[in-house]
């Protein structure tokens, strides 16, 4: 037994191209065939057995080797390891270790948790979200002939004109087992022909350069489409969404790397820039193969048979109350207090605060932060201004919805009580 926690064997060790990172493995051969057919494109070579990074630590090598029942992968930090059942999921935790290690190598760069496909020659991405299906619709893009450059992270980088970039990573899509038997039989079929690396939980695609972009490969941002799968949807349809709910998205699904470290607030005025202009859509589906077709259908004629955004009323509810609002006396003013930054997108706006925090204002909730910019104002003054302008709204909603606007604002520290002259 070493000092680390494997047993004394056979040691291979891999080195991914551009990245400072070995993977140490220990009586598991099986396991370098693996992680090769889960990262085709991104070139994994031998390390000689004299090299010093074989007899690194767990903390500065990925370690793993084979048990009696799977594998086991030590964590830095901790006595025990982590115990991987199936040679896919090992595989699995190795690659998602990896891309650890690469997003703090490369900081300048924006990690997102997404899958992204080319059509046209431009990305289209799909933000994670749970159980939305991305990873089946990647392979039903694949057996469509479409090239996959990410199936779970892409690297982003967007420059000071706005213009943003993918890379993809070169790693194979990977579906979760058993497939949903209600999928189609060709793309089932596809998976099948396809399917080299699995075990009982995972199972990861073969696929050759024309399916799947190589590590390092690039191409620019076409669209963002976030994902609603509702199983019994009859045919798949896209809708209209505001810049405001693609940039919310991506916010969420940007990644910090194993350091944890994660500045919304920056990650906002880099990512900004490149919603303006980037069509933005959801997604309802339920056959991912009929989802193929309406996303490539929507990316070359954008508004033909696209469901416009809902609007239940003029102005929104901004989460108005029964309840008597925490900012009390309506007549009584407030106002704003020192933001770290704001960025308008579209008709809304993306406050920072002084803590990095993210706050997304309506287009309403816009008008009303810019007033109180001008002066300090109270929710009895708000509601008439909005009655000149909405004047089809009832009186009593106007002033319930400003209420609401103020105690939400006043709840996470964007407004303050103004100390009377």
């Amino acid at each position: 037994m070493s000092a680390f926690g494997p047993p004394a064997g056979c040691v291979e060790a891999l080195r991914p191209a551009r990245l400072e990172a070995t993977l140490r493995l220990e009586g598991a051969p099986e396991l370098a065939a693996a992680l090769r057919g889960a990262m085709p494109g991104w070139p994994l070579d031998a390390v000689p057995a004299s090299a010093p990074s074989i007899h690194s630590s767990p903390d500065e090598a990925l370690t793993a080797w084979r048990t009696a029942d799977g594998y086991a992968q030590a964590v830095p930090g901790r006595t025990r390891p982590r115990r991987l059942p199936g040679t896919a999921t090992a595989a699995a935790s190795l690659v998602a270790d990896l891309i650890d290690r690469l997003l703090e190598a490369r900081p300048s760069q924006i990690g997102l948790h997404c899958a992204a496909v080319e059509i046209d020659e431009r990305l289209v991405l799909f933000p994670a979200t749970h159980r939305a299906g991305k990873s089946l619709l990647c392979a039903a893009f694949a057996a469509a002939g479409h090239r996959v450059f990410a199936d779970d992270v892409l690297l982003l980088d967007v420059d000071g004109e706005g213009r943003a970039t993918g890379e993809a990573l070169g790693i194979a899509p990977r579906l979760r087992l058993p497939l949903p038997a209600s999928l189609p039989t060709d793309l089932a079929g596809f998976i099948a022909a396809h399917e080299r690396v699995s075990d009982r939980r995972y199972g990861y695609l073969t696929l050759d350069r024309d399916r799947l972009a190589d590590h390092g490969e690039r191409r620019p941002i076409g669209a963002i489409v976030l994902l609603d799968r509702l199983p019994g949807t009859p045919s798949p349809r896209l809708t209209r969404l505001s810049p405001g709910d693609g940039l919310l998205q991506l916010l969420g699904q940007s990644l910090a790397g194993a350091t944890g470290t994660h500045d919304l607030g920056g990650r906002v005025a880099r990512l900004l820039p490149m919603m303006r202009g980037l069509p933005c859509r959801s997604l309802r589906y339920d056959d991912p193969v009929a989802a193929v077709a309406r996303v490539v259908s929507g990316v070359a004629e954008p508004h033909r048979d696209e469901q416009k955004p809902l609007s239940s009323s003029p102005v929104p509810a901004f989460g108005a109350r029964e309840s008597t609002p925490a900012v009390g006396d309506s007549s009584r003013a407030w106002r704003r207090v020192p933001v770290a930054a704001e960025y308008p997108l579209g008709e809304e706006h993306f406050v920072v605060d002084a803590d990095g925090g993210v706050h997304r204002l309506s287009a309403v909730a816009s008008g009303v932060w810019r007033l109180l910019g001008l002066a300090a104002l109270g929710p009895a003054e708000v509601a008439a201004l909005l009655a000149e302008r909405f004047t089809e709204v009832a009186p009593a909603r106007l002033r319930a919805d400003a209420a609401g606007l103020f105690d939400t604002l006043a709840a996470v520290g964007l407004i303050e009580r103004a100390v009377p002259s």
